[in-house]
């Protein structure tokens, strides 16, 4: 995709070439008024030079504009490609947030560099030694004054990016820090308004809102500076080429037509390098974020996984599992192996804290483990779930993620997914008639986050969506919570065809009813394996500890 804009970039260079030959067209033309019309006195010179030069100045137009589209093209296409390309990939590969948004702001920085002026300002400055040629053959002191000019307005660019880079990176993350916490405080306002965070809220935003601005304040005086200091050294051009041209003229070293034209061909020269000054700031982002998506991976591919003839046998086999989240010392997951065959229901239990929900995360391919395996049927089953088709393991977290849409389209992952799929899966899961009373039924918005329903039924298009498309493995992290008895028994009935069906199970739960369905249990604590195996070997491997604690006590 990038070389595809890279050659965009190119046939505009190429348009620039032409535009910038165009632009002579009025020097030459002011050259002829002087030295040709005027001393002859010939109309017909006049309109037929006129009219070559309104040909010129159309033609030129007509190639700025084509040159603008190549680029506004490239650039809107690009967005459109690439950013599926991030979010699929990203998503596939389980980039972070962070570098999620990382990557759509490059994105952001290189479409926005691409459709912006300062694009045709970087594809015009290279035709600057054309235009100080063309002063030098007018005449030597106006070309040395010229190029005088151009070399310390280019010096004011580097001096532009030495003050500035620094203070414009410290910016970007004071910038970044502030917009983070606005973000989470207002997308959750009127929460933070209830638990008391107005004040403290607010306070600590404009903390950070403050080495923001701090920065910001900073690097503005500082372009702003440099970029006077350009537009003074240009300015002083003007004045020192109409002051030396005045004096040849008057020494019959210079034409007064000449003089005019190299006006012209000076502001024309000076104008993309005063303009590189300006946008200097701009010029690094855009590198930056070029260099960012470059280094992107490919389409991530997983051979037997991300193909339609692919199909799950089920076995989900965990060996030497360690995880350790992002922000902990301590490990949430310690060795930890076992198996789910088809067909079987294992059980995790353990007290609050012990690591049940962080190992079923691992079994359905939310986290990828720190050290040892995660595989179903011999393949990590992050690549399972992350594949172009349906997941063979359906999870039921917690804490549900409901994306902003329909109810229809949750449950259907956002996929192509028929009306009566949907409602099967909903029946499947016992949650067919709360979902059908919502008010516009399966068509009824979720909002962000799932906002616009109460718990109770975002849990139930949770369900749902854990068991639509035939998964092989389902995995329920206490799905017992919040609900009344004939809730439960809908669970319950749910489970037991499951496990007719074939799908094996795993449970996070002390629920006892929901232990009943268990042929194998797995009792963690600390983040470790305590007791793994057949439910009845387990009871009574636990009864025997808890008869043994009983005796020593």
């Amino acid at each position: 995709m990038l070389k595809d804009v890279r050659k965009a970039w190119l046939i505009a260079f190429a348009f620039s070439a032409f535009v910038n030959v165009l632009t002579f067209a009025t020097p030459l033309y002011t050259l002829q008024i002087f030295d040709t019309v005027v001393p002859l006195g010939s109309l017909e010179t006049l309109a037929i030079i006129t009219a070559i030069a309104a040909a010129a100045l159309l033609a030129l137009a007509a190639l700025e504009i084509a040159r603008d589209m190549i680029l506004l093209r490239a650039s809107v296409w690009l967005d459109h490609e690439l950013g599926r390309h991030i979010l699929d990939n990203g998503l596939k590969a389980g980039s972070t947030a962070l570098e999620l948004k990382r990557d759509a702001r490059a994105l952001e920085d290189v479409q926005r560099f691409m459709s912006s002026p300062a694009a045709s300002i970087t594809l015009d400055a290279p035709f600057t030694p054309l235009f100080l040629m063309a002063l030098v053959a007018l005449n030597p002191v106006i070309g040395a004054v010229s190029i005088g000019a151009a070399i310390l307005i280019a010096g004011m660019a580097v001096i532009q990016y030495l003050l500035t880079a620094r203070l414009q990176s410290e910016t970007a993350q004071a910038h970044e820090r502030s917009a983070k916490w606005w973000g989470a405080i207002a997308s959750h306002g009127q929460l933070a308004g209830a638990l008391g965070l107005v004040s403290g809220g607010s306070s600590n935003w404009e903390t950070s809102n403050r080495a923001h601005i701090s920065s910001a304040y900073s690097l503005g005086k500082r372009a702003s500076f440099v970029k006077a200091m350009a537009r003074t050294i240009r300015t002083g051009a003007q004045i020192a080429l109409y002051g030396f041209g005045a004096w040849l003229v008057v020494k019959n070293e210079l034409a007064p037509g000449a003089l005019v034209a190299s006006a012209i061909l000076l502001a024309r020269a000076l104008g993309p390098l005063e303009g590189l000054v300006g946008s200097v700031k701009s010029l690094k982002s855009v590198a930056a974020a070029y260099s960012r998506l470059k280094a992107l991976p490919e389409d991530v591919v997983v051979p037997g996984v991300t193909d339609g003839d692919s199909v799950a046998v089920g076995r989900l086999t965990l060996q030497d599992v360690t995880y350790y989240h992002p922000t902990r010392k301590s490990p949430a997951l310690r060795g930890v192996s076992l198996t789910v065959d088809p067909g079987e229901c294992l059980a995790l239990v353990g007290p609050n804290g012990a690591g049940k929900s962080t190992l079923a995360a691992v079994l359905a391919g939310v986290v990828t483990p720190t050290a040892g395996s995660a595989g179903l049927d011999g393949v990590p089953i992050a690549k399972w779930q992350r594949g172009d088709c349906a997941p063979p393991v359906g999870y039921y977290s917690d804490e549900p993620l409901l994306l902003d849409g329909t109810v229809h389209e949750n449950i259907a992952r956002f996929r192509e997914m028929s009306l009566m799929a949907v409602a099967q899966a909903s029946m499947r899961a016992g949650v067919h008639e709360t979902l059908q009373a919502l008010q516009q039924g399966y068509d009824t918005p979720v909002g962000p986050q799932g906002g616009y329903l109460a718990l109770r039924e975002r849990r139930a298009v949770a369900l749902a969506r854990a068991v639509a498309g035939a998964p092989r493995i389902v995995i329920l992290d206490e799905p017992e919570a919040g609900l009344d008895g004939a809730s439960m028994k809908r669970l319950l009935a749910m489970l037991i065809a499951l496990k007719a069906d074939g799908v094996g199970l795993v449970i996070a739960t002390q629920d006892p009813r929901l232990l009943q369905l268990a042929d194998k249990v797995a009792v963690l604590a600390n983040g470790a394996l305590q007791v793994h195996g057949a439910a009845g070997d387990v009871s009574q491997n636990l009864a025997a500890r808890v008869a043994r604690h009983g005796e020593a006590s």
